[in-house]
């Protein structure tokens, strides 16, 4: 097939072991998925910044890291009708204007990878727009918010890049994301403050456009708490290998899927994690982690050391559902799907 694969224009598409490749979420599943349909013998197109590294046998259509996203489709759109199958994972999706406007005979994936009300207050206007999600609670969100149908393609992490290492053990807890507030690195803050554990804060603040939250993490990083910003993928490697837990505080943010739990379970780390969106179907309760509802609940897990019960094999066991391969095969499936029968 002919494929062609749209990333945002935030970031740009790196290989996991690329020294420049911090934070990212969407361009490392574009990357990786760009990557293995390539394999597969597939003829694929990556649309992403300029400074993207695209893997072996993809072509670049380089837009310019930071232009809206509507500035970049002007540069791309043209290009659209050569392929059979379009998987857009930009934010605005721009791409569906050439199906409305009835230029473009291939069906269109939308990938969405955040909250579906903060991108749709309703479905593109197409007969099958082709909405894929990214875990089944979000497939469930969709048809609840916009009354159309989804497929899933959830999302896949290298368990052969993320394993655990041999590096001393900390005994401290982790909180590894953005420092955004719907990520909840204030509320992992709070709770070491108040329990006196220690805790580790590692991940972007460059992109987020909240500088006063980093301004009161840097802050009230003190005594047992510490505040290292952000860091490469391979260096993530060696966090996951070396902490007590991994928290995921995102306590009001229905978690579409969230790569790092998945990361850290790769690495044998259990996960800790509020029971919002996709971390029930991410986080074995009881095996790789758990997932609580309150507040009170994450304290009273941390205080009785719960996760010390817990095998980092069984964590491994958990993530590896999640690999490339399976999420590499769900969207060739997909686009076989759409093309054969017009879509969903």
């Amino acid at each position: 097939m002919k494929i062609c694969l749209i990333s945002s224009t935030v970031l740009p598409c790196l290989p996991l072991d690329d020294p420049e490749n911090g934070y990212n979420g969407l361009e490392q599943i574009v990357w990786s998925t760009a990557a293995g349909l390539a394999r597969r013998g597939h003829d694929v197109l990556l649309v992403a910044p300029n400074g993207s590294k695209p893997p072996p046998g993809v072509t670049l259509h380089g837009t310019t890291r930071g232009e809206s996203e509507e500035q970049a489709y002007s540069g791309y759109w043209n290009r659209l009708p050569e392929y059979q199958v379009v998987i857009d994972s930009s934010w605005s999706k721009w791409s569906y204007i050439l199906k409305i406007e009835g230029k473009l005979a291939a069906p269109i994936l939308g990938v969405v990878h955040a909250p579906i009300h903060t991108m749709y207050q309703s479905a593109p206007p197409v007969l099958f727009p082709c909405l894929v999600a990214i875990s089944q609670d979000q497939s469930v969100a969709i048809s609840e918010h916009l009354g159309v149908n989804s497929r899933v393609a959830r999302n896949g992490i290298d368990i052969d890049f993320y394993q655990r290492r041999s590096v001393e053990k900390t005994g401290r807890y982790l909180y590894l994301a953005r420092m955004s507030r719907i990520k909840g690195p204030h509320l992992a803050v709070d709770l070491a403050r108040k329990l006196r554990f220690g805790l580790d804060l590692v991940g972007d603040e460059t992109i987020t456009g909240e500088p006063d939250l980093a301004q009161r993490l840097r802050a009230q990083a003190v005594n047992n708490i510490k505040y290292h910003g952000g860091c490469s993928r391979d260096q993530t490697v060696n966090w996951y290998s070396s902490a007590k837990a991994h928290l995921h505080t995102a306590r009001e943010f229905r978690e579409p899927a969230g790569l790092a739990p998945l990361e850290a379970q790769a690495c044998g780390l259990p996960v800790l994690a509020f029971d919002n969106g996709a971390m029930r179907e991410t986080v074995i309760h009881g095996m790789s982690g758990f997932v609580v509802k309150t507040m009170v609940d994450m304290e009273e897990f941390i205080r009785t050391d719960a996760v010390a019960s817990l095998k980092p094999e069984d964590c491994r066991a958990s993530a590896e559902r999640y690999s490339l391969g399976q999420m590499i095969d769900a969207y060739e499936q997909l686009a076989i799907e759409a093309i054969d029968t017009g879509g969903w």
